[in-house]
C-alpha cells in the first residue's frame, strides 16, 4: 500500500511537470491563477521537503566596509581548497555561516521586501528579482525544493543581460577564449536530505546565452517540451554543502573588476556600477 500511494504521488508531480510545460510560464509576473492549487495535498505531504530562503542584496557603494566584515564573519575554509581556488580564479567568492544571523549580516539584511509570490511545484523553478530590486535593498524569496528539482536564480534579470562576455580557461594547460552574446550568469539550486537531519545543497553556475531554442528533455519519464537559451555550465565550480537550519551559503564576486565568471553573476557596469550579494538560509527539512 504504502509503495503504491507513493507511485500515485510521483505520477501525479509527473502530471503537474507535464502541465506547467504545456504553458508559458513567467514567474516574474502576477498570476490570476493560483497554480499550487493544481498539486493535491498527498504530494506535499509525501515528498522529502528542504525549504530554503534566497535573498538578493544590492550594495551600495558605501557599504564596502560592512561587506568585508561580512567575508571575515563567515566561515571560506569549510570549501575544499581545490575549489576554494577555482571559485577565486573565476571570481566568485564563498563562504558559510554557522551561526544563526552575524552582525554584518543583519545590518544588510535591514531593509527586506518578500516576494510572496507562490512557486508551483516541478522540476524546473525560475524567477528573477530585478523589478523589486530596483526599489529595495533586500529581497526575499521562499523556496521549497522537492528531489530532482533545481531552483534557477538570476541575480541580474533579462533585461540585464551583458551584449557580450568574454570567458577564458584553461583545458589541457592550453588557454581558451569565448565570446559570448546576451549573456547572464544564473546559480541552479538543488538540494537532498542526509541521514543525520541536515541537508545537502548544490549549487551550480551556469552561464546562459544567445537566443531561445526549442528543447525536448525527459523529467521522471515524462517527456517535457521547453524553450530556453543555451547554457555553459561551470562543473568545476559545483559547490556541494551540508548545512543545518539556520546555516547560511554567502556568494558574491572576489572585485567588480574580476577577470573571471563572477562579474556575469553579481556585477553590472552600466551607467552606474552595481553589485549584488547572494544569502541562502536553510529554514527547515521535511522528511516523510
Amino acid at each position: 500500500m504504502i509503495k503504491h500511494t507513493k507511485l500515485i504521488s510521483w505520477l501525479i508531480v509527473g502530471g503537474v511537470c507535464a502541465h506547467l510545460s504545456c504553458n508559458s510560464l513567467n514567474l516574474n509576473k502576477p498570476s490570476s491563477t493560483d497554480l499550487s492549487a493544481i498539486v493535491p495535498e498527498i504530494v506535499h505531504q509525501q515528498i522529502d521537503t528542504v525549504s530554503i530562503e534566497i535573498f538578493t542584496i544590492r550594495l551600495a557603494p558605501h557599504q564596502n566596509e560592512l561587506v568585508q566584515e561580512l567575508w571575515r564573519e563567515v566561515d571560506e575554509q569549510s570549501l575544499p581548497p581545490e575549489l576554494r581556488r577555482e571559485l577565486h580564479t573565476q571570481g566568485f567568492r564563498v563562504g558559510i555561516l554557522r551561526d544563526l544571523l552575524s552582525p554584518a549580516l543583519t545590518q544588510l539584511l535591514n531593509n527586506p521586501s518578500e516576494d510572496k509570490s507562490e512557486v508551483p511545484p516541478g522540476h524546473l523553478q525560475e524567477f528573477s528579482m530585478e523589478d523589486v530590486v530596483r526599489e529595495t535593498t533586500v529581497v526575499r524569496k521562499p523556496h521549497n525544493l522537492f528531489p530532482d528539482m533545481r531552483a534557477l536564480i538570476k541575480v541580474f534579470d533579462d533585461q540585464n543581460v551583458l551584449p557580450e562576455f568574454s570567458l577564458f580557461r584553461q583545458e589541457n594547460g592550453m588557454l581558451h577564449g569565448q565570446t559570448y552574446t546576451q549573456a547572464t550568469g544564473i546559480l541552479c539550486v538543488s538540494a537532498s536530505i542526509n541521514k543525520d537531519g541536515s541537508a545537502q545543497i548544490q549549487i551550480v553556475p551556469e552561464l546562459e546565452y544567445g537566443t531561445l531554442e526549442r528543447r525536448i528533455r525527459t523529467v521522471a519519464g515524462v517527456v517535457v517540451h521547453e524553450t530556453s537559451r543555451p547554457r555553459y555550465a561551470f562543473e568545476t565550480l559545483t559547490l556541494s554543502q551540508r548545512l543545518l537550519p539556520g546555516q547560511w551559503i554567502i556568494m558574491g564576486t572576489t572585485t567588480m573588476d574580476s577577470a573571471g565568471a563572477g562579474k556575469a553573476f553579481f556585477v553590472r557596469k552600466v551607467s552606474t556600477p552595481e553589485q549584488r550579494l547572494l544569502a541562502i538560509r536553510l529554514v527547515q527539512i521535511r522528511q516523510n
